[in-house]
């Protein structure tokens, strides 16, 4: 059946679509009501979302704002593809396109030539916790949901979606799994699903990047029997039950002897309904006769039938009892796995740390490295810079001795302080960097600062931006991701610093006159900053502080390698106002929305350009100005009212 799977750019709120139609708009009768603060350029009934041919388009329904599609106007239907942003107005609500498909895979019975009575039963090992999940069935749903056939906790800031991936049973009867449209993904054996996979013993399930691993513990086919139909009645079989009835009246204190033959004569009473016709009181007769001849062997033998039950009954205490200690050898083997799972998690923890620590060590490296080529790039400028003052002071002690004009003097000593200023200037700005640990900071931040690139009407743009929740939320400047032309991005990619993989984002919102934008990255799980000046109150005149980010864009990031590195520059803050700091030090242009930290690594605000008629000044916007463009959620989840 038709499936398409809208998500809330701002408030995160799915609306699930399974007919074939759907409006879209304000008015309570639609199928995805708008709601919000951002809502009012939304029309009663705005759009229409339909599937045909196989595949969903939308289309505007004569709306006052109209409807977008990335950003273009809806004129005619548009076929709608995973990624795919909606609008409704210019600045109206924007929903995802997270999942189009044409609905979950039929059940088992719907399928042509593969029995019906064919499952799976699983057993799960949870790799942290030591935990056993078991299933059986032909579809088999695994996620936090209370619906889910095997329900993995986790609160709203878990990893794993409400029905994050399903195991199911493909048209060879394999067993398969499938990711469900879940919003972190699913990994088998550290492989992204983008499809369904066989499912094989020992393999890995991670839901989410970090995310619970399930290992694949059991695996077996499990059929289905039919309901067995009960056989006719055998000559032998109506004996044995009259001779039950008999021993059953003995047990009770009875006669047994003219029980016998009343037992017999009753089943086959009982069974000549059934199968019996005109033959039925001859076979009645015979029946009798052979009875009274069993009834002496049945006196024989009832001693050691009682015999017998005891036995029997022993040996099923004996069975029962060998079960149940095999039952709690199980349990204690399934509890022993719990170590062993929790060794093999460790050791993964250990190799991502080791990694991680190889890779800060090295970006340690590699900040010191670019502090020291600046530290010595600003020592020439001193040296430089003194020379020129000492070359003034003579001429100025020449030009006295020669007795010239008085404004020729003035002139000359004028020059001379303002190259002294100048100077002194610069050894403050010196002295200060070299005090900051400014090293320390690159280390613990930049894996939080991302490589923007955008493409805007069909030509690319790179920036900075840098990730501030663990969920991908991220702040950069409007002119990074928008112009006068586009007000907003085709495509959307960020790559992280030291990666080389980008990831979609998309816009949340913007202000041009502010110069800021809000991205979210999908599906990101990872490094972000969390000491940041959102009071505005960290900033101070004459203090170091230190830019991070991509300066010239992609290509001087690569530096020949796939893996994106950040560069760091570093000064003092030479003025604060309410809209602007201004930072003065060893600056490169094209660093666009990188993140400028005090010597706390405290974020105080988002770089916005450099000056041409000063270079090595640097204008960046407040960060607490960034506050006002936030959804609630983010504020709340941020701590800030």
């Amino acid at each position: 059946m038709p499936y398409l799977r809208l998500i809330d750019a701002v408030t995160d709120r799915v609306n699930e679509i399974r007919d074939v139609t759907a409006r879209v708009g304000r008015s309570p009768d639609c199928s995805v009501v708008l709601e919000g603060p951002v809502a009012g350029v939304v029309s009663t009934i705005h759009a229409e979302l339909r599937f045909a041919d196989g595949a969903w388009r939308i289309a505007d329904l004569g709306s006052r704002n109209g409807t977008f599609v990335n950003g273009r106007p809806v004129e005619a239907p548009v076929v709608l593809r995973a990624g795919d942003v909606i609008g409704f107005g210019d600045s109206g609500p924007r929903l995802t396109v997270a999942s189009v498909t044409e609905g979950l895979p039929p059940t088992l019975p719907e399928r042509p030539g593969l029995p019906p009575e064919r499952a799976y039963g699983v057993t799960l090992l949870d790799a942290e916790t030591g935990r056993l999940f078991e299933a059986r069935g032909v579809r088999i749903r695994i996620g936090r949901g209370q619906e889910c056939e095997i329900h993995v906790a986790g609160g709203p800031e878990s990893t794993v979606s409400r029905i994050h991936a399903e195991l199911l049973v493909d048209p060879s009867g394999s067993l398969v799994i499938r990711d469900a449209g879940s919003r972190n993904g699913t990994f088998v054996n550290g492989e992204r699903l983008t499809e369904p996979m066989p499912v094989r013993l020992g393999d890995r399930l991670m839901l989410g990047t970090g995310g619970p691993a399930l290992i694949v513990e059991g695996l077996g086919t499990a059929p289905q029997l039919p309901a067995a139909r009960r056989p006719p009645a055998s000559v032998v079989g109506m004996i044995s039950q009259a001779v039950a009835r008999v021993k059953q009246e003995r047990r009770a204190g009875k006669r047994g002897s003219a029980a016998l033959l009343k037992a017999v004569a009753a089943e086959v009473r009982r069974d000549a309904r059934r199968s019996f016709r005109w033959f039925g009181a001859v076979v009645m007769v015979l029946l009798l006769v052979l009875a009274g001849a069993l009834y002496g062997v049945y006196w024989l033998l009832s001693t050691q039938v009682e015999q017998t039950d005891v036995a029997r009954r022993t040996a099923e205490d004996s069975a029962r009892a060998a079960t149940e200690r095999l039952e709690r050898a199980l349990d204690a083997a399934r509890a022993s796995a719990a170590p062993a799972a929790q060794v093999e998690s460790l050791r993964a923890e250990l190799d991502s740390a080791q990694a991680r620590t190889r890779e800060l060590r090295a970006a340690l490296e590699r900040a010191q490295t670019a502090l020291s080529a600046q530290l010595a790039a600003g020592e020439a400028r001193r040296v430089t810079a003194q020379s020129e003052v000492q070359r003034l002071r003579d001429e100025l002690a020449a030009a006295e001795q020669r007795t010239p004009s008085a404004a020729t003097v003035d002139s000359l000593r004028r020059a001379v302080a303002s190259a002294e200023q100048q100077t002194q200037s610069l050894d403050a700005k010196m002295r200060a960097i070299r005090a900051a640990d400014f090293a320390t900071v690159a280390q613990q931040n930049q894996a939080a600062v991302g490589l923007i690139i955008v493409k805007l009407g069909g030509d690319y743009f790179n920036g900075t931006g840098f990730v501030i929740t663990p969920d991908g939320y991220l702040l950069t400047n409007w002119h990074v991701v928008a112009d006068s032309v586009h007000p907003r991005p085709d495509t959307t990619w960020v790559v992280m610093a030291d990666q080389s993989q980008g990831r979609y984002a998309d816009v949340i919102a913007t202000s041009q006159e502010r110069d800021i934008a809000i991205l979210r990255i999908r599906g990101y799980q990872g490094p972000y900053l969390a000491a940041i000046d959102w009071g505005g109150t960290r900033a101070r005149q004459g203090e170091p502080a230190a830019l991070i980010g991509y300066p010239a864009g992609s290509g001087f990031a690569h530096l020949h390698t796939a893996v994106v590195h950040t560069s760091m520059s570093a000064g003092i803050i030479s003025r604060v106002t309410d809209d602007v700091i201004q930072f003065d030090g060893i600056t490169i242009g094209g660093s666009s929305g990188s993140p400028l930290f005090n010597t706390n690594g405290e974020v105080i605000a988002i770089h916005r350009a450099g000056l041409q008629q000063g270079p090595g000044f640097a204008l960046t916007v407040p960060i607490r100005h960034a506050v006002p463009l936030m959804p609630i959620p983010l504020r709340h989840k941020l701590g800030i009212e």
